[in-house]
């Protein structure tokens, strides 16, 4: 057996060894952490008002009006975020909240995840516009069970481009029923010059709903609507109109002045009422809070529908008559007190000469039918007053319209050298 010298190990080495073991173990424990304990913490990532570059797990864009962006807009600046535009890669997503501005990422599983959010300017529907205006002297709530916001006046600011020509803002108009039984806010158009003068209905008789040959007066098949929502104007052509009795037709051409896509896209679906009367000649039910109430009742020649569902409508007598503004010799409320019948006497030519609605160039047609037989119709004469008359005569024809709740108000003025701009 071998004998050696036993050798005392160095202390100072023993220390240096244990040190660095230690300082392995640390930054191994570091790299785990931030690689492991720190991304769980990041799945629920929040930032208010922020700026995130690149924090390593996740990190963002921002886009504002499509133009990049080292910041996103603060809140109360007018803007809104786009959340189908917004994403997230590796199957994350974004929950933003509006009240404080928040950004919240949701499912993300993964490392280096990118959310991409995209901001732009809010503009609010074309009701919210309006509304927003509240009354003026040429903006009326009309105090009927709806409340409505309507234009009055002789000629108030109420243009508006669409279909690449002039209409004119009826009003806004509360609880239209979008023909399912939804409720909605909507812009109540009207073109501003008629497109020409046709009958309202002359379908021979045993016709759809005629029983004579002077035409019927039910809008859901009257020969007018059918040309307005399945026929020539429609679908911006060349074709036949109703004009005089027994189905006789003229020839039309609405291949400049008919609807074009874009404007039939902004058009919503509406539940017209169809309700008329018989009587209407005095202060005690031919006011236009009667008319209001006759439009949506259930008087109606026998048989009649009371309601329609469709697109392209006309104008009620109820939108005539609170479409005033009334005078100097005759208020508002006045106009408003007397019957429509008789606004074409001289002591009340205040309610029609402010009226932007009238025309004394025009007899126009209105939906709204006579309910004491099966053919007529009620119209706004020339002279201003509401009365009835045979569908089958030739009367100017302005189409009237319920605009899409989602429709905005993009630019413009609202005067005829600067109409309001809509988009979708």
């Amino acid at each position: 057996m071998k004998l050696e010298k036993f050798k005392q190990r160095d202390p100072k080495k023993i220390g240096i060894t244990i040190f660095t073991v230690v300082c392995i173990l640390l930054v191994a424990g570091v790299f785990f952490y931030t690689s492991f304990a720190s991304f769980e913490v990041k799945q629920d990532f929040n930032i208010i008002n922020g700026t995130v570059g690149d924090p390593g797990d996740l990190y963002f864009a921002f886009y504002v009006d499509d133009v990049i962006s080292k910041t996103m807009p603060q809140k109360g600046e007018g803007y809104v975020i786009d959340q189908e535009k917004t994403n997230c890669t590796k199957g994350a997503s974004v929950e933003f909240n509006t009240d404080d501005w928040s950004v919240k990422v949701l499912n993300m599983t993964e490392t280096r995840t990118k959310c991409t959010l995209y901001f732009e300017k809010y503009v609010p529907p074309a009701t919210e516009y309006i509304l927003a205006k509240g009354e003026t002297d040429e903006l009326k709530y009309d105090n009927t069970v709806d409340n409505n916001l309507r234009y009055v006046g002789a000629d108030p600011n109420n243009y508006v481009s669409f279909n690449n020509e002039l209409w004119r803002i009826i009003g806004v108009f509360n609880n239209i029923d979008d023909g399912t039984g939804k409720k909605e806010t909507r812009l109540k158009i009207i073109r501003d010059e008629p497109i020409g003068e046709y009958s309202w209905d002359n379908k021979a008789s045993g016709t759809g709903s005629s029983t004579s040959s002077l035409g019927s007066n039910d809008w859901s098949d009257s020969s007018l609507q059918i040309v307005l929502n399945e026929g020539a104007y429609w679908n911006r052509t060349s074709g036949s109109c109703p004009s005089g009795q027994n189905g006789a037709t003229t020839s039309c051409d609405f291949s400049s002045t008919g609807l074009t896509a874009e404007a039939k896209s902004m058009i919503g679906n509406t539940k017209w009422n169809l309700g008329g009367t018989a009587s209407y000649t005095s202060s005690s039910n031919g006011l236009a809070s009667h008319w209001y109430t006759y439009e949506r009742g259930t008087e109606v020649y026998s048989g009649r529908p009371t309601e329609w569902i469709g697109k392209v409508g006309l104008m009620y007598p109820s939108d005539y008559g609170y479409a005033t503004s009334g005078g100097s010799s005759t208020d508002r409320e006045t106009c408003l007190n007397t019957e429509l019948y008789n606004w074409d006497g001289s002591s009340v030519s205040d309610c029609k000469n402010n009226d932007w609605l009238y025309n004394s160039s025009n007899y126009q047609w209105t939906i709204t039918p006579y309910s004491s037989t099966s053919r007529d119709v009620f119209r706004v004469d020339s002279n201003g007053n509401v009365n009835y008359f045979n569908a089958r005569y030739r009367r100017a024809v302005s189409p009237a319209l319920y605009l899409s709740s989602n429709v905005k108000i993009s630019g413009g003025e609202g005067t005829e050298s600067s109409p309001y701009q809509l988009s979708l």
